[in-house]
């Protein structure tokens, strides 16, 4: 009996050991053949086939899973950050960890969008390993989850396709996977993503400690719709609903601003705006090309507009098409330069995030930086600003609106129920949503000022008990300088100055307390790096902010 189990054991090492292996050698095949194509111009190819700010967010979610008793994680991001290399990493590393009694078997990508591109892509990119478990939605019925354990199951745009008794919640209903007892026996962990997916966030915090909330890391070099804002390269939209609006646009936004320098611009139209803005292009000698879900632009047609030399501006209506999970690859961005969204009386902010602006994000802020012109990029700024609020504090008092999701300025919500909510979700135990505290925000206390970090560890020591450990060391970067973000610039990791601080203590609204008693609980202090001057290293004080 001894022997069996003994050989049974490492028959078992064995397999493991040798699929560890067979993923391995996919992705290294994926990664080389990545950069092939980089080097031979493939538009979609990347200098590296997963960047370090992706590697970093895997390693950090897979080491949740494995230290905690999580059995979902919700990945927060920013459009086009790079969810697509964050999963295979996951999935990489799920599937070749080096602890026998955690590493998983099975993978399955999955999205309730009805989008075969998104499935495409991602089945382009992905190891051969994980080609064939990549589904969109018209796949599902293929994704073949009934009886699987040691699985990790990733479900991109999850705010897609989530409603109650849709395909994808069937799927996941029929397959026993909506059941928190058999998610625990069956040693099944799934991660949802999204940039836009507040409303699912609220069904998941009553998940407990089941769940957790990781948001990705936001390299520098990343330029976000917030940066397009304070760029001046967002601007505010109207509609295209007269012959006199659609002149407008295409006079200020194109020709006026753009003179002989050519450019593709984009305009999401309906079967009514289509006409103004198309007899207005023919009025003033631009091109204008569809481009929907019915009357797509071929392979040729792309490589005409965004390879070679342009001999006039060129005006593409889009309709259905370039919404979320849509790539704009950046030398097509270096082309494109005016872009309006659809306006609405009543506006959804994240058609508004997922869409034109949303697609022209990304990776591309030193072209930017270095005078490269570009825009307007027409939508609602205040949409923009809701969505900034809300993701740093989706719990707090902020407004917001999208499909199925409406809370106001006194922070309450009206949200219809996805198939995460707790109703639909077998053996789960919820928790209450936080507590909203209405009284007004704490006043903090006067800011203690040193010359050197160990002062206020002194501080800490002396004065602050029970305020937790303290600050740790910071790293100084190679100029001599401490960089670091506040709640008010979270994406821009800068030199802070005492002209741009001292406009938060004078008004004592430093932005990190935040509004429900978790938070408060959280967040009690913070410790800046601060120069009177951003040319002086030895200008350096370092302000406390406590409550």
């Amino acid at each position: 009996m001894y022997i069996t189990s003994h050989i049974e054991k490492m028959q078992r090492d064995q397999l493991i050991n040798a699929r560890r292996e067979a993923v391995n050698l996919s992705y290294n095949s994926a990664k080389a053949t990545n950069y092939v194509n980089y080097l031979e111009g493939d538009d979609r190819a990347t200098e590296e086939y997963i960047y370090p700010n992706q590697r970093e967010d895997a390693n950090n979610i897979v080491d949740i899973f494995y230290r905690n008793k999580r059995r979902i994680i919700t990945v927060q991001k920013k459009t086009k950050v790079g969810a697509d290399g964050l999963m295979i990493e996951i999935a990489k590393l799920m599937t070749t960890h080096n602890d026998d009694s955690f590493v998983i078997n099975t993978v399955r990508i999955i999205t309730g969008m009805s989008n075969a591109g998104w499935e495409k892509d991602m089945k382009d990119k992905a190891p051969s390993c994980f080609k064939e478990n990549i589904f969109h939605h018209g796949k599902l019925k293929k994704s073949d989850l009934l009886n699987i354990r040691d699985a990790l199951i990733i479900i991109d745009e999850i705010d897609t396709g989530d409603k109650e008794l849709q395909v994808l919640h069937r799927t996941l209903k029929e397959s026993g996977i909506l059941n928190t007892k058999y998610m625990v026996d069956k040693n099944i962990r799934v991660i949802v993503i999204s940039a836009t997916l507040i409303r699912e966030l609220y069904d998941l915090y009553r998940w407990g400690d089941l769940h957790e909330l990781y948001k990705m890391t936001i390299p520098h070099s990343y330029v976000s719709s917030k940066d397009f804002v304070e760029m001046e390269i967002i601007k505010e939209w109207y509609p295209l609903n007269s012959r006199e609006n659609a002149r407008k646009w295409i006079e200020e936004d194109i020709l006026e601003n753009y003179g002989n320098d050519f450019r593709v611009h984009i305009v999401r139209l309906t079967t009514k705006t289509v006409e103004y803005v198309h007899d207005e292009c023919i009025s003033q000698g631009v091109t204008f090309m569809n481009h929907t879900s019915v009357e797509r632009l071929s392979d040729e047609d792309i490589d005409e507009i965004f390879r070679k030399p342009l001999t006039n501006h060129i005006v593409l209506g889009v309709k259905g098409l370039l919404r979320r999970a849509n790539l704009i690859p950046n030398t097509w961005k270096l082309r494109i330069g005016a872009t309006m969204e659809l306006y609405t009386l009543k506006t959804d902010n994240n058609v508004q995030i997922q869409g034109l602006p949303g697609r022209m994000t990304g990776y591309w802020r030193h072209i930017l930086d270095g005078g490269h012109k570009t825009g307007p990029y027409r939508t609602s700024i205040k949409a923009i600003e809701e969505y900034e609020i809300i993701y740093n504090d989706p719990f707090g008092n902020n407004s917001y609106q999208a499909a199925g999701f409406n809370k106001n300025k006194k922070g309450k919500v009206k949200s219809a129920a996805t198939m995460l909510s707790p109703r639909n979700i077998t053996n789960l135990t919820p928790v209450d949503l936080p507590v909203y505290l209405e009284e007004p925000e704490e006043q903090p206390k006067p800011v203690i000022k040193r010359k050197t970090l160990q002062e206020i560890k002194d501080c800490f020591k002396n004065e602050l008990v029970g305020y937790g450990s303290g600050p740790h060391d910071r790293e100084i970067d190679d100029d001599g300088f401490y960089r670091c973000i506040t709640q008010f610039d979270k994406m821009n990791k800068k030199i802070r100055t005492t002209a741009e601080m001292g406009k938060y203590e004078a008004s004592k609204k430093w932005g990190f307390r935040g509004n429900t008693q978790e938070s408060r609980e959280k967040n009690m202090y913070r410790v800046y790096p601060v120069y009177s001057s951003e040319s002086d290293k030895d200008s350096l004080e370092w302000w406390l902010i406590y409550y």
